[in-house]
């Protein structure tokens, strides 16, 4: 029963990006948590093949709402 030892900004780290994942932190709170900058810690969430971005369902439909507002009017 081996027990993996963890140090201590691993486990930051580690759960720095769980409550990112999780939508409990922001981007710059889990950076701050983790000890790394915000584009460190975006490369970290990338090299484990993390969403950067972490969105819920409604800013997603949000943003479509803004996007196409945004093409509608650049084409008149």
């Amino acid at each position: 029963m081996g027990y993996m030892l963890l140090s201590n900004n691993r486990a930051r780290l580690l759960l720095a990006i769980e409550l990112y994942r999780e939508g409990r932190l922001t981007l710059k709170q889990a950076a701050e948590l983790s000890g790394l900058c915000v584009e460190d810690f975006m490369r970290e969430l990338s090299r484990r093949e993390a969403s950067i971005i972490n969105w819920d369902e409604e800013e997603v439909k949000e943003e479509l709402r803004v996007a196409e507002e945004l093409l509608s009017k650049s084409k008149h």
